[in-house]
């Protein structure tokens, strides 16, 4: 796994200026361009090679299953829903097929992204099992996108029976195009030998203003091979509640981090997880203007702020930790409850863990995580905050 470099701000100007071409023209932040403060419609871009047209914002279900706001999402001009399988065990398809017979607009000019975990002792019957399940779900015959979820290793990549499951269900026409998802340390690796594969067709993945400036050069090279990207997680850890006056002015920070991924055009879509009418109108606004000045400044000093808080979910210090405690995973469990306000599902997460595994053990320990994480983070006493705040693990 590479190892992370820390960020600073060089690099974080990188990150702004490169994705949204500014240095190709020679420019700098200060020179950015205010672009239209007209009122605008949903936009759309082409995902990759596939022929799919997505709505710049996409609707992200996870934890969501209201069918009347997923509706009110197709009328803002959304087309593109992301879901997936284990999602609410289901309810978020279901709900979204609810939307879908609904709405009365047409069926094939709407986008669906969903799938499910990959893992070792998968068989193809198992794959076509859970592509039929989501199908019949989703009240549907067709996915347009079908993706690996939460890809770990390049290994994950090349299960022979997945990929003869994908065939099959390509075959058919029940599945358009085969994606990955992920979001978990490696992820770079991953996506590069997804590109060498040449069978990956879209990447949905994290992808932020504060992590790893070399993942643009990642993507660009995945456009050139005609892969399509939807992103999620642009707003790096979502702790803008710890920064005072971050929005002062008016500014909101969502919309800021929606405007700079789509900064780059190699970024067909952004998923948004969107729980409410507030924020469907919050979101569907951001594509009518471009990213300006103050909001560069505001995402340059929440970077500043959270650049040796905020966890990347890299995984870089996890083999120091004799217990073999998925640091990680714990990390982005306690990101769902304090600052996502998903409390339920992500103490659910955590009591999933065995107990060999918890972070009960963080609070006597000597840190060695924290001298091996490459942000310097506190590491130990987020790990000892998010087991006492979502509970003892009993399996």
């Amino acid at each position: 796994m590479p190892t992370p470099r820390p960020m600073g701000r060089r690099s974080f100007l990188r990150l702004v200026t490169a994705a949204s071409g500014f240095a190709a023209a020679g420019c700098s932040p200060a020179d950015v361009s205010l672009g239209s403060t007209e009122p605008a419609a949903m936009r759309y871009r082409p995902l990759g090679d596939t022929g799919l047209e997505v709505s710049e914002i996409a609707f992200g279900a996870h934890g969501v299953d209201n069918a009347q706001l997923m509706r009110a999402a197709m009328e803002a001009g959304i087309n593109t829903f992301c879901t997936s399988g284990h999602y609410l065990d289901g309810m978020e398809e279901m709900a979204l097929g609810q939307a879908i017979r609904n709405s009365g607009f047409d069926r094939d000019r709407l986008i669906v992204l969903t799938g499910n975990d990959i893992r070792p002792g998968l068989t193809k019957r198992s794959v076509l099992d859970s592509i039929d399940a989501s199908l019949r779900r989703l009240g549907t015959d067709h996915i347009a996108v079908y993706y690996a979820s939460d890809v770990r290793s390049p290994a994950h990549l090349s299960f022979d029976a997945f990929h003869e499951a994908i065939d099959e269900a390509k075959r058919s026409g029940k599945v358009g195009h085969l994606g990955l998802s992920g979001h978990s340390g490696g992820m770079q690796a991953v996506l590069e030998a997804a590109i060498d594969d040449g069978r990956f067709e879209v990447f949905f993945i994290k992808y932020d203003f504060v992590s790893y400036p070399e993942q643009d050069e990642i993507l660009a090279r995945a456009a050139t091979e005609g892969i399509g990207t939807v992103v999620f997680k642009t707003n790096a850890g979502n702790r803008q509640r710890e920064v005072r006056g971050l929005q002062k002015g008016g500014l909101s920070f969502p919309q800021a981090t929606v405007k700079w991924a789509l900064t780059n055009e190699v970024v067909a879509s952004v998923a948004i997880t969107i729980t409410s009418y507030s924020e469907l109108a919050e979101m569907a606004a951001a594509v009518a203007t471009r990213l300006d000045r103050s909001e560069v400044a505001m995402l340059r000093h929440y970077a500043d702020t959270m650049r040796h808080r905020y966890c990347r979910f890299c995984a870089a210090c996890e083999p120091s930790c004799a217990r073999g405690v998925p640091i990680a995973d714990i990390n982005r469990f306690w990101m769902y409850s304090a600052y996502y306000d998903r409390h339920g599902e992500a103490s659910a997460r955590y009591a999933k863990l065995p107990r060999q595994q918890s972070a009960a053990a963080c609070e006597g320990c000597s840190a060695p995580c924290e001298r091996a994480c490459p942000f310097g983070r506190p590491v130990r006493a987020e790990l000892v905050t998010a087991h006492r705040e979502l509970g003892v693990v009993t399996a």
